[in-house]
């Protein structure tokens, strides 16, 4: 794990903080630790003390608030609310520190793909006055601000295998999801018979039966037709937890054996999560992109199996490309998507 420096300037004619900081994580990996209270509560603040949970909504327009403890015993609370959350990309929110209620920071975090792979974060704070400002500075913030962000590195370096493929797997598709707004969902999607809302139903319900039959993992039922965005999030949760705590558990099924159920999350689901955020990405009237590199290693190995595929009906015929189209298209037009497809067409 490379060791990196946090930079905290204060600037000399505006009462402002920037915070800068490299992660070798990527920015949906990054973001999501900013944004999930589990993961949050587990970095924040320096090394000598811990992390309460008090209040979290995090999206747009939600409220927080979170507690110190050192040895069981609170010495500082802080609370705000998330004024935008902008899925891997930008948090906007307000920052109170109890014993202070008059002095707001008002907090910008920006999650910027660093060249070469990572994360650049940076952190804009502006306080009303001065005082306030240099209040924060004296007051030990950097030492908390370094170590937690030192405690972050540790975190992300932990998540490994189908627990963090499924980490960014399903980041990718829930920033569609977020996008979405509610007329988006009766959208045809490229999914023949299929409306927006059918891509997100058919993850969540068939991957939830998939666990309930073959590792007797009961979930909850989730309303997906009453508000898509909130199922998907909670469904994400779900799988994230299993695949974070696999304990041992195996899932059986008769046509593919006796597996780890991570990973059979991360072979039949998550895979099923990556190439249906092509579908979702074009029913919305985006551009997908599924990684040209990744496409092509799995066009790869999906072509000794082609019958095999065909004869499950999983997949239609494969569409003609050009010999030239990119490895995405390829791989769309193989499964039996038109590459060119748009909810026009």
């Amino acid at each position: 794990m490379t060791a990196h420096e946090t930079e905290i300037v204060a600037d000399e004619k505006v009462p402002t903080i920037e915070i800068i900081r490299e992660f070798d994580a990527a920015p949906e990996r990054v973001f999501r630790a900013h944004i999930d209270p589990e993961l949050y509560r587990q970095w924040v603040g320096p090394r000598s003390l811990t992390t309460r949970i008090l209040k979290w909504q995090g999206h747009t327009g939600g409220a927080w608030a979170f507690a110190n403890d050192r040895d069981g015993e609170e010495i500082a609370s802080f609370f705000g609310s998330f004024h935008e959350v902008r899925p891997n990309e930008r948090i906007v929110w307000t920052f109170t520190y109890e014993g202070q209620p008059d002095s707001v920071a008002l907090e910008t975090l920006t999650f910027e793909n660093r060249e070469g792979g990572g994360t650049l974060l940076r952190v804009l704070s502006v306080m009303s006055d001065f005082a306030s400002r240099d209040g924060m500075l004296s007051s030990g913030m950097d030492v908390g601000v370094k170590e937690g962000y030192d405690k972050l590195d540790e975190l992300l370096a932990q998540r490994t295998g189908p627990a963090e493929q499924h980490l960014q797997d399903a980041a990718a598709f829930t920033a569609l999801v977020l996008f979405a707004s509610p007329e988006d969902w009766s959208r045809p999607s490229p999914v023949s018979g299929w409306a927006a809302i059918d891509v997100v139903k058919h993850l969540i319900v068939w991957s939830r039966g998939f666990l309930a039959g073959g590792a007797g993992i009961e979930l909850q039922t989730l309303d997906v037709e009453a508000d898509p965005a909130a199922a998907w999030t909670q469904h994400v949760a779900d799988i994230q937890a299993i695949l974070d705590d696999p304990a041992g558990r195996i899932l059986s099924n008769p046509h593919t054996g006796d597996m780890p159920v991570d990973k059979a999350i991360e072979m039949f689901y998550t895979a099923d999560v990556w190439m249906h955020s092509w579908d979702l990405a074009k029913a919305l009237g985006r551009e997908p992109d599924l990684g040209q590199e990744r496409c092509a290693v799995a066009l790869e190995a999906m072509r000794p199996m082609e019958q095999m595929l065909r004869d499950s009906g999983q997949y239609g015929p494969a569409v003609p490309v050009a010999d030239d189209a990119s490895p995405q298209d390829k791989l769309m037009a193989f499964i039996g998507r038109d590459p060119a497809w748009s909810p026009r067409s």
